[in-house]
Formats: structure tokens, sequence, C-alpha cells
């Protein structure tokens, strides 16, 4: 894991990140609308890409989805919470689970995994807004609303582990772990490309 870090570090001086363009997106499922950031992403080499995200936490309401601690008023704010096979099959028609060169894209192009949360979090500059939603490990207990956000990454897990993407209220470094796959996270969805 240091060693993709590492990489990242090295490689975060040639890419660069654009004005968003923000938008709305609404999920025929359920109505929900869902604030949306559209960035312009720089590569080596001068090529540019876009990738839409959804700049909101996922509230759409599966059989196992929970709100922290079990209020609804937490997912109205900090949307559902997902264990990682329904994370992958939550996002709605013509989106998907945020994958780990996605975030990777998103660090690269915000100073690196060091300092990229500044700019990922609530106010940053990328608008993506990402709150402190907390989590629930697989006992059912319910932490650190206020304090952390997790959420997980469509490409790294099975049954029994996943990806994890972490970010800190208290600092700005971000973290790749694998956690248990039973654990239940929040989710964000980027739009088909």
């Amino acid at each position: 894991m240091k060693r993709i870090f590492t990489l990242l570090t090295i490689f975060s001086l040639t890419y660069g990140a654009f004005a968003q363009e923000m938008g709305t997106m609404t999920d025929p499922r359920d109505g929900k609308t869902y604030k949306t950031a559209k960035l312009k992403i720089e590569l080596e080499g001068g090529i540019f890409i876009e990738r839409e995200w959804m700049a909101e936490n996922l509230n759409f309401e599966t059989e196992g989805s929970v709100c922290y601690k079990n209020y609804p008023a937490y997912c109205e704010k900090f949307g559902r919470l997902y264990n990682w096979v329904d994370a992958k099959l939550t996002c709605p028609e013509g989106w998907h689970l945020s994958t780990q060169l996605e975030w990777q894209e998103l660090m690269l192009n915000y100073g690196g995994y060091k300092t990229a949360g500044k700019a990922l979090k609530v106010g940053g500059q990328s608008n993506l807004n990402i709150l402190m939603g907390g989590f629930s490990n697989v006992e059912g207990q319910f932490s650190d609303i206020g304090k952390t956000a997790h959420l997980w990454d469509a490409e790294l897990g099975n049954k029994k582990t996943a990806g994890l993407i972490s970010l800190y209220a208290d600092y700005d470094e971000i973290a790749h772990d694998v956690i248990s796959a039973r654990n239940m996270n929040s989710c964000r969805c980027v739009k088909d490309y």
C-alpha cells in the first residue's frame, strides 16, 4: 500500500485539476436529487479527461443499508451506509461506485494523498464536499460521526475484504485500506464514461 501512495506522490506534479461545473442528477428509482461536480483532470502530456462525481453521499435505501445509529435524520445529511457487496450494486443506472483509479485521479490532481483531503472535504476546491459520516463495524457498532469519512472502493475487494478510502476531519491525508467487506460505509457514485 505504501508503494501506491509513493507513486501518487511522485506523479502528483504532472497532473492538474481545473474548474468544476456543478450540476444535479435525479435518481429515477426514488426521485432523490443529488448535487454533482464535473471535474476536468489533466493527465501527463496535456491530455484532459472529465469525471462527473456525485457531490453527496448516496442515500438510496436498500434492504441491507442503514442510517447512522438507525436514525433517519443522519441519512438526510450523510447518506446511507452499505456493506461492500451492496455498495457495488447500489448506484443508479448510468453511474457506478467510485473505483481505486478514480480516487487516485483525485489524489493526484489535488496535491497527493498527504494533502488532497483538504480539496475533497466540505468547502474544498473540488466541490465534492465529503462529509465525515462515520461508519458501522461488523458487530453493528456505529462510530466516528463528524470525525471520519469512509467510502468504498469498487475494485479492491471480494465477499470477505474490500478497499476503503478514508478522510479525516482533523487532517488532510487520505488513507486507502483493506477491511472487512461486511462493515457499513458511505458510497460516492461516478457517472459512467
